[in-house]
């Protein structure tokens, strides 16, 4: 291979490092049990925490304690904080769609952008579990758990 082919290649190689996005989390009930199979129960919680988006939100200090990204703090001040976003996308999805506004419309996008969806599914105007979540709540590893099992 001629040297300016491999400096090419090389580049080539280094930008798809770079650009390249981490693992999504598991999205299947056999991905997740394969993952968290020998896991202790603070173990899981710390992997879903890395790995479902908590911490794009969220720090974890010294002993378990939540605290917040800025990201997290601005989410936090505009109500779109974990909860309050579960509980507004609740609210929202039993609208009939001609009804909701642009706000509404852009809580959705964030409920999917935030990585809800990986857990919590939307349907028949109603928000309920994926299997992972479902298995994550049986786990006792919901949303509001990781934080009681770091902690």
């Amino acid at each position: 291979m001629k040297p300016n082919m491999l400096i090419g290649a090389f580049l080539l190689g280094v930008l798809a490092g770079c650009s390249a996005h981490p693992d999504p989390p598991p999205a299947t009930l056999a991905e997740l049990e394969k993952v968290t199979a020998a896991k202790t129960a603070h173990g899981a919680a710390t992997f879903i925490f890395d790995n479902y988006g908590c911490k794009n939100c969220h720090t974890l200090a010294s002993g378990g304690k939540f605290g917040y990204t800025t990201r997290g703090k601005q989410l936090k001040s505009s109500s779109e904080g974990c909860i309050a976003l579960l509980t507004s996308v609740s609210r929202i999805v039993t609208l009939p769609e001609a009804d909701r506004t642009a706000e509404h419309k852009e809580k959705l996008a964030h409920f999917n952008d935030f990585g809800c969806t990986a857990c919590h599914r939307i349907s028949f105007g109603a928000v309920g579990l994926t299997e992972v979540g479902a298995k994550l709540q049986t786990m006792h590893l919901a949303c509001t758990d990781v934080q009681r099992v770091l902690n």
